[in-house]
């Protein structure tokens, strides 16, 4: 129940992503368009497109994790035993999810710490930098809890293995 619950907020978290991609891309078609006939520009479409990129980057990870797609350097592992290889990617998870927990709890601290003190973009648009920064921490438990289930997964598959 928990592997398919993580794996439907995963596919969604890629979804939310993908229309970050379509915002972004409606952004700087708008400037380009305003700046060629009309020799004007969205003033704060950089700034946006910015935001734009770290919300895709964060909230697009977990589907990223689920469909296997992160990069990979398999030049060694490829020449491991099966037994080796199921051992490596047990490891390999459990430290992953470790490691992107603590991102995570420490990007909490780092978007409450820019709310408390009412940090805003140098930018036209004078954004509350914990607005776009809470994608960070959003993005990085998401991702978290799809590292836990692949985690599951393979030490189900090294329990198997025995």
């Amino acid at each position: 129940m928990f592997i398919k619950v993580v794996e439907t907020i995963s596919s969604v978290s890629g979804w939310l992503s993908g229309i970050g991609v379509y915002g972004m891309t409606i952004v700087v078609f708008v400037d380009v368009i305003l700046r060629y006939f009309f020799s004007s520009s969205l003033f704060f479409s950089e700034e946006l497109s910015i935001y734009f990129m770290v919300y895709v980057a964060f909230i697009g990870a977990a589907m990223t994790m689920k469909k296997g797609a992160h990069i990979k350097v398999d030049l060694l592992y490829n020449r491991l035993s099966e037994k080796a290889r199921l051992w490596l990617d047990a490891i390999t998870t459990i430290l992953g999810t470790i490691i992107c927990f603590i991102m995570t709890w420490q990007s909490a601290f780092w978007v409450r710490y820019t709310y408390k003190t009412n940090f805003i973009s140098p930018g036209i648009l004078e954004t509350p930098m914990w607005i776009p920064m809470a994608c960070v921490p959003i993005g990085l438990f998401l991702w978290s809890l799809q590292y836990v289930v692949e985690s599951i997964k393979a030490l189900n598959l090294l329990i198997q293995s025995d």
